[in-house]
């Protein structure tokens, strides 16, 4: 777990120099190519750990409690009336969230 936040925090600061490296580069700075780079190149070896430590991991069981629970994880093979209002009641919660988003206003 702690191996997993370090990698996490530098892919967070990779990122941030590709970032940087991308608006320099578009600003033709001299900086920006080698800043590109080095971003890129730590982003690829960070992937490459991330591949290796996802190799290494053990597969999980369905249904561990290591898996977020949704509605549609919860409902079963035949709907039930339970299942369908469940569902209906998430699907109105996500339309009011994106029309209070996305109102034309």
């Amino acid at each position: 777990m702690y191996s997993e936040k370090i990698l996490n925090t530098a892919y967070s600061f990779a990122a941030a120099v590709v970032v940087f490296g991308a608006w320099a580069k578009l600003e033709q700075k001299e900086f920006g190519s080698i800043a590109l780079t080095v971003g890129l190149l730590v982003e690829s070896g960070i992937f490459m750990i991330y591949g290796l430590m996802e190799w290494r991991s053990r597969p999980r069981a369905a249904g561990s409690p290591e898996q977020p629970e949704t509605p549609l994880a919860k409902m079963s093979e035949t709907p039930t009336p339970e299942n369908a209002q469940e569902l209906a009641r998430t699907m109105e919660r996500t339309n009011r969230i994106l029309t209070k988003i996305f109102r034309a206003e």
